[in-house]
């Protein structure tokens, strides 16, 4: 099978769902880059429109969603032109994606082996006897113990980690160019977390998949990702190499961020919140959408909607007055 460059470039991404005065915007001109063979984290809040930007690239906005600008290029092509039925055969091939919950991605009346082997049917047009091996042989490396055994298990027979490598093994069948996960770890405790996250480093490493991560968890994206976008109301507020991030973060929303990351050391501190929450997808905001919660906002702030800034060193901050 022929493969194209497989970076996944976002450029004036607006997608949203439809209010009394027109579209509300969840993503508001969002600019996005996964090159291949790299982790990408995007953070932010819940509610911060995360989601919303991939169910946007794979064409599953809820039937009131629509995106109402922007191009997705994906291997030379615009997703966002793509007619249905091309985008349904992109995705779980080229494209794979991994949801938080597994339970309402997995089907229940059938077997979870079942379910990964008809992705290699489907895709890779393998008969049923070399598609159940292939499986066995997936959830194997997905660290599923006794995965002969499990092939014929059931969803609810299944521990919350074990459906979660179901979904990676279901993720890996195709050895996708492209990863989308979001929020692939919240539900799992901290060691099969671990365990999952290692996986998808794997899966970085061995098949050069580019892995768009989305996640609240600032630990999780300083053990995986090689560069960050942090999203708020919408917009790219801030992004930079990973490590340049966490030593030097240059908007307000990011280092409140990473203030409120849970340590071991002084565990007796109370740990930091940001105040306030995000604003409702079309609040009204004519200057910065962080200024209401922001400790060193001054007078332009309010008023004037500060542009994205490149600081060098693909470096980038939303911000009229960056730390």
């Amino acid at each position: 099978m022929e493969h194209h460059p497989p970076t996944l470039a976002i450029s004036g991404l607006r997608a949203g769902f439809p209010g009394p005065q027109g579209l509300v915007p969840a993503v508001d001109g969002v600019d996005l880059t996964v090159p291949r063979g790299t982790i990408v984290g995007l953070v932010g809040e819940s509610g911060c429109g995360k989601s919303v930007t991939a169910l946007s690239v794979l064409g599953l906005l809820p039937p009131n969603g629509q995106v109402a600008g922007g191009t997705i290029d994906f291997g030379g092509q615009d997703l966002l032109t793509l007619p249905p039925d091309a985008l349904r055969r992109l995705r779980g091939d080229r494209i794979a994606m991994i949801f938080q919950d597994p339970m309402t991605s997995l089907n229940p009346v059938y077997p979870v082996g079942r379910q990964v082997a008809e992705v290699l049917r489907l895709h890779r047009g393998l008969d049923r006897k070399a598609a159940k091996a292939r499986t066995v042989d997936l959830f194997h490396q997905v660290g599923i113990p006794d995965p002969a055994a499990r092939y014929g298990a059931y969803p609810r027979q299944l521990s919350g980690g074990l459906r979660q490598r179901v979904m990676i093994a279901m993720a890996m069948a195709c050895e996708p160019e492209l990863l989308i996960a979001d929020e692939p770890t919240t539900a799992l405790d901290a060691t099969i977390q671990a365990q999952i996250l290692r996986l998808m480093g794997d899966l970085r490493r061995d098949h050069g998949t580019a892995i768009l991560l989305i996640t609240h968890n600032m630990g999780v994206v300083a053990q995986l990702c090689d560069y960050v976008y942090v999203m708020y109301a919408g917009q790219i507020v801030e992004a930079a190499e990973t490590f340049d991030l966490f030593r030097t973060p240059r908007h307000p929303y990011t280092a409140g961020l990473l203030r409120a990351i849970p340590s071991l050391e002084g565990a007796e501190a109370r740990l930091y919140t940001i105040p306030g929450t995000v604003p409702a997808p079309g609040a009204p905001h004519p200057g910065c959408r962080f200024c209401p919660r922001c400790d060193q906002g001054e007078g332009d702030c309010a008023a004037n909607p500060p542009p994205l800034t490149h600081l060098g060193g693909g470096h980038l901050v939303r911000c009229h007055h960056p730390r």
